[in-house]
């Protein structure tokens, strides 16, 4: 991102004098009108991520660079964080520098300002992991047609997240701690919390809030004000906040523990009992958006049959057991991404359709990618 910020000040000259000479549109037209990108232009794509280092991070960025490499697409990273005038400013950033495309990761009210300035740039947005269309008050309407934005491919929050409180309800659960950010950070860990509040609240299981930035602190104190607590269900990664004051409070393998987005040493985790859901898979998502913003670039873009830009729901893998997790790591992360070009390729260019990508990406699962792998 600072190779971007450091050509800015260099492009806008261009830019400058380009428009002073009415520029390749005459001067007179919108930056873009939804048309291809130049033949034989080398397109670029800026992806948005809430954090690179984080192994949720690397898996969609690996996973996506096989699409990328195979299309000789230039891909370059930007941290949005929580603060989302950091995701405006990496949008108007990428749009200065040239890009193509955004793959964005951080989806929710800001879209129509996002999908403006990519329509002041020429430039293409989809988005992943999160949806728009389906959230109350992020401008969805707004922005279903206009044909710089390609579209979203998203998990369902709700039945991944209603799935394992009930399973926790199922095993006897009689309190629980809601684990995570405070409410109204993230719509996706708002809507993760709320699914399994509504479950937990339905069998009449005793809920204890423990929302914070300071994920871990508020574990500890949660542990220690409540020792004979059931669960902990959680929003986020809990290996590197749970786990710990599990452990020092000797209840590692005695309370019902869920995580999102494993990192190192899940697996582990996993194996002593102290973890026992992990919710993974996002990278499989990424790639199809990926298509979605390559089609819209190269001048095929995909719409639903009312002309609207695509929206594409895929599942999560819920793992249950190591044994499950183990497979999903061999089949689906930055080391083995979920799918190969050659499997995805039938949907690129003007012969391919939403309906044949929605059918074929919403078979998703382990069992699917076990299958795919001949296991």
């Amino acid at each position: 991102m600072k190779k971007i910020i450091a050509l800015i000040t260099v492009l806008a000259m261009c830019v400058g004098i380009l428009a002073a000479c009415g520029g390749s549109n005459g001067g007179n037209e919108p930056a873009g009108s939804g048309s291809a990108a130049p033949a034989g232009q080398k397109l670029k794509v800026g992806i948005i991520l809430y954090d690179d280092q984080s192994p949720w991070a690397k898996d969609i960025v690996a996973s996506v660079k096989v699409l990328a490499d195979a299309l000789g697409v230039e891909i370059e990273t930007a941290i949005g964080g929580t603060d989302p005038s950091v995701t405006k400013e990496d949008v108007q950033n990428f749009g200065a520098a040239g890009y193509n495309g955004i793959l964005n990761l951080h989806p929710g009210t800001i879209m129509p300002e996002l999908v403006n300035i990519c329509e002041q740039y020429g430039m293409y947005i989809a988005t992943s992991n999160d949806p728009i269309s389906t959230r109350e008050n992020t401008g969805y309407d707004e922005i279903k047609d206009n044909p710089y934005f390609a579209g979203e491919v998203w998990e369902d929050e709700t039945v991944t997240a209603s799935a394992i409180a009930q399973d926790m309800v199922d095993k006897g659960v009689k309190s629980v701690a809601l684990h995570g950010f405070p409410f109204g950070l993230s719509s996706q860990m708002d809507v993760r919390l709320e699914a399994a509040q509504e479950v937990f609240s339905k069998a009449g299981v005793t809920i204890y809030p423990a929302q914070s930035f300071d994920k871990a602190g508020v574990a500890e104190e949660v542990i220690a004000q409540h020792p004979d607590i059931d669960a902990i269900f959680s929003s986020v990664e809990t290996v590197s906040t749970v786990y710990q004051p599990l452990n020092n409070a000797g209840l590692a393998d005695k309370v019902l523990l869920n995580c999102y987005e494993p990192g190192e040493g899940a697996l582990e985790a996993f194996k002593d009992g102290t973890i026992n859901y992990l919710v993974t898979g996002t990278c499989a998502d990424s790639m199809i958006s990926f298509l979605l913003l390559y089609n819209a670039m190269t001048g095929n873009r995909l719409s639903q049959a009312d002309g609207s830009a695509p929206s594409i729901q895929m599942s999560y893998i819920l793992c249950k057991t190591p044994e499950e997790y183990e497979d999903a790591v061999a089949l689906c992360s930055a080391d083995n991404p979920p799918y190969t070009f050659e499997e995805l390729q039938q949907f690129i260019g003007p012969d391919a359709t939403f309906e044949a990508l929605k059918e074929y990406a919403q078979k998703f699962s382990l069992e699917d990618l076990k299958a795919r792998a001949g296991k």
